[in-house]
């Protein structure tokens, strides 16, 4: 347990301190995992002397990170005193950094969602503007924040792109445009707290692992596919880095040679055949050619919605306010934020020329929308899209042999539309002796995996054996 997250540098070696630190959070694991516990079986699991377990629950208790809950049950003799974490010790903001949004989510220690904000932005907007942004909407959560007893405990980041993990630098986002962002200095130096960056996938599936659809499996990949298409790989528990820290960028595996450019200056990518981009271009092709008629009733039907509320006075562009709930649990999400966060447009100039056209409302979630109406066009576009996501899916199969793929994001919330053929295509592609039993699955968290993911930094750190330092 890396102290009071990040107030100092861990323990020298050969030291009784390090042996405590390291007691602390094997305490504090055992309580995380196994809570309502006594302190006597933490001395059981743990093999620590009841006398070194006490000495050590009673600091954790001091600093608020522990508290007892009233006594358990016993056969014989005094009942004991129960013990969970502090779920209220203190708060953790987690940020989903997208290419056309950012969400940012207030929790607690058991990453109960206490608020979220949404906001909306563009690549067009600027490196520094999106920053600033995404700044002030942590500094607005935050203001939304109960008074605890340890305040801010840290903030995890999700961005789309390369980061180099122990400086917190977005070494390049092609979609979003960017280079060599200090991301983890900016935020340190706004909020003067513990701060935490990874790639949004790698986030995500930590999320999913911790919280979600993961929970209690060793081998998994979680994909995040929306603007852009991003791994995030399991192994043996684990998070899969590689040798420079940069794995899972599988989205620029190329699928077709000569197939659409990609941001990232190849063509043919994965991520420009399955991404929520690739889908809506195709939604458009069939929209250009007089097709999905259902559809075209739908967007017609928006574009009229969207001029009443606007001739009313109702119509609302920019931001979305912070909402807050204490009855909100991880990876819950009301019909409300589910349907905000499904509706990720591109910009009126990706759909079309005419802005005007009623293909500028384009958007995923009408598209399934539509799908659900019977539209045969719509259901076509969805089912390319699931069998590109499949041709891929088969290649990770066949290298990481997963015992799930879990799809998140944008293109994880169409749901059977994508997930059942890109199953199929996984199956009819892959070996067949590491496809068997292999399950392609939505992200359990929906929209909320990433930000989720970011609470889960924060505290994987505060769980983690200290530092040791030589």
């Amino acid at each position: 347990m890396n102290r009071a997250f990040g107030e100092k540098k861990g323990p020298t070696t050969g030291n009784q301190d390090l042996v405590k630190e390291l007691n602390k959070a094997v305490i504090l694991n055992i309580i995380w995992r196994h809570a309502p516990i006594s302190r006597a079986e933490i001395a059981r699991i743990s093999g620590l002397t009841r006398g070194t377990v006490s000495s050590l629950v009673d600091e954790l208790i001091h600093d608020s990170f522990v508290k007892e809950i009233g006594t358990g049950t016993s056969a014989m003799g005094r009942k004991p005193i129960m013990l969970q974490l502090n779920a209220g010790a203190g708060v953790i903001v987690g940020v989903d950094l997208g290419v056309n949004y950012v969400l940012i989510i207030l929790a607690d220690l058991r990453a109960q969602v206490l608020a979220r904000k949404r906001l909306s932005i563009t690549p067009e907007m600027g490196e520094k503007r999106i920053l600033e942004k995404m700044l002030d909407g942590i500094a607005d959560i935050l203001d939304s924040a109960p008074v605890t007893p340890r305040g801010l405990l840290g903030i995890g980041a999700g961005v789309p792109g390369l980061v180099e993990m122990e400086h917190g630098v977005l070494k390049f986002a092609p979609n979003l445009r960017w280079k060599n962002v200090p991301l983890k200095e900016l935020l340190q130096e706004r909020f003067d707290a513990p701060v935490y960056v990874d790639n949004e996938a790698n986030v995500g599936a930590l999320g999913e692992k911790w919280f979600g659809a993961g929970q209690g499996i060793r081998h998994m990949v979680y994909l995040s596919v929306g603007v852009g298409l991003g791994a995030g790989i399991v192994v043996n528990g684990e998070l899969y880095r590689g040798a420079t820290g940069y794995a899972g960028e599988l989205g620029h595996f190329t699928i077709l040679p000569d197939g659409p450019l990609c941001g990232c200056g190849n063509r043919g990518c994965w991520e420009t055949l399955a991404s929520e981009l690739a889908t809506l271009r195709r939604a458009r092709e069939v929209l250009e050619c007089g097709e999905a008629g259902i559809l075209r009733e739908l967007l017609a039907r928006d574009h009229r919605r969207s001029d009443a509320e606007g001739a009313a006075g109702g119509a609302t562009t920019g931001d979305a306010a912070f909402t807050t709930s204490k009855a909100d649990k991880a990876g819950t999400t009301d019909a409300a934020d589910a349907a905000d966060a499904a509706k990720s447009p591109t910009t009126a100039a990706e759909i079309s020329d005419d802005a005007a056209d009623a293909a500028a409302r384009l958007s995923v979630d009408v598209l399934v929308e539509a799908c659900e109406r019977g539209d045969a066009a719509a259901q076509h576009v969805l089912r390319e899209t699931g069998r590109y996501l499949g041709i891929g899916i088969a290649g990770l199969v066949n290298a990481f042999n997963p015992e799930v793929v879990i799809v998140g994001n944008t293109i994880g919330r169409c749901g059977h539309w994508v997930l059942d053929e890109a199953a199929r295509e996984m199956e009819a592609r892959g070996l067949s002796q590491l496809i068997k039993g292999v399950r392609v699955v939505p992200a359990m968290l929906g929209p909320d995996a990433c930000a989720i993911g970011g609470v889960s930094l924060v505290l994987s750190d505060f769980l983690s054996l200290p530092r040791i330092t030589f």
